[in-house]
């Protein structure tokens, strides 16, 4: 069992589940985010908050997507993995533990999650004089010391334990003080043994991260238009070399297949919307897809049902049963 299933709902513990990634929601006061699918088999996202006096921590399952999100505090946001299997590639970087990622201010950032993971946040309301490292409106993904990473773990998982499980014992005085020096404590261990990346890698990946950026605004503003890669590229200014290389380490996958997911989930979202009069074949040709059997078997494997019963399920009556 994980810790997020361990947790209930208390006066400070606070669970939200979502049936399925159409009604995902976004862990909510760290900024806006959008998420589409990798994977939609055994979906079971959920997060926890808890708010303190001076910090919210947030626990999250997630599941294998593409988040794009812009973070935004006024004092800093600490985020790791909260079990050694988990991972992911955050700005074309790969973040596993014992490895953080620490935004202050306002940070865009491109997440690629190939597995469902569990991840811990903390937004701190402020963290001034604490000497952390790290750049405003800048998110970093610091590599720091096993043990100092294990211990701030530790904390957090008790503290979600305790305001779950024993919530009287917050309202007692001085008591979430504690708690919040604690954690602060645990985390000025974990800045304290941090290491940044490499200066050199960071450009190259900015450079990329911003190629993406301008490659998703292109699909974006063509909607609808079949796109080919050596198109897009002499659009972008850019060889098809770079600009296959850039998505790689940005979106964690080819850009055929990044294309592609594009294209299948743009189809869903115009199915979930009843599709006007539309058929499925004139949306998904609209999309770029002219195969029709290879078109619903890469549906099916992405969403876990055919195309036919998306919009089906969105035809019918509120209220009605499936």
């Amino acid at each position: 069992m994980s810790l997020l299933d361990e947790l209930v709902d208390s006066d400070f513990v606070k669970i939200s589940r979502s049936p399925d990634f159409d009604h995902f929601r976004s862990i909510e006061g760290l900024g806006e985010a959008s998420s589409i699918p990798l994977d939609c088999r055994g979906f079971a996202a959920s997060f926890a908050s808890l708010r303190l006096k001076a910090c919210t921590i947030y626990l999250q399952r997630t599941f294998p997507r593409i988040l794009q999100i812009q973070y935004s505090t006024a004092g800093a946001i600490v985020g790791l993995m909260m079990d050694d299997a988990a991972s992911l590639i955050l700005n074309g970087v790969e973040a596993r533990a014992p490895a953080f990622l620490l935004v202050k201010g306002t940070a865009k950032c491109e997440i690629v999650e190939q597995q469902a993971n569990l991840v811990a946040l903390v937004n701190f309301d402020s963290v001034d004089d604490r000497g952390w490292p790290g750049e405003p409106d800048r998110a970093q993904v610091i590599a720091t010391e096993p043990a100092k990473f294990e211990a701030l773990r530790t904390t957090l998982r008790d503290v979600l334990k305790l305001a779950s499980h024993s919530p009287d014992t917050l309202v007692q005085p001085d008591v979430i003080e504690s708690i919040e020096e604690s954690i602060l404590q645990a985390v000025d261990l974990v800045m304290a043994a941090a290491s940044p990346a490499s200066e050199a890698k960071r450009l190259s990946l900015s450079h990329y991260l911003a190629l993406v950026r301008k490659f998703d605004e292109f699909v974006a503003v063509n909607a609808g238009k079949t796109l080919y890669s050596a198109d897009v590229a002499r659009q972008l200014g850019v060889s098809v070399r770079t600009l296959h290389n850039a998505v790689v380490a940005i979106r964690g996958m080819s850009m055929h297949r990044y294309m592609r997911l594009r294209r299948l989930w743009s189809v869903r979202q115009q199915l979930l919307r009843g599709a006007s009069l539309q058929s499925i074949k004139a949306v998904a040709l609209v999309n770029g897809f002219w195969h029709m059997g290879e078109f619903t078997s890469l549906y099916r494997e992405l969403f876990g049902e055919t195309p036919q019963q998306t919009l089906s399920a969105a035809r019918k009556p509120p209220g009605e049963p499936s």
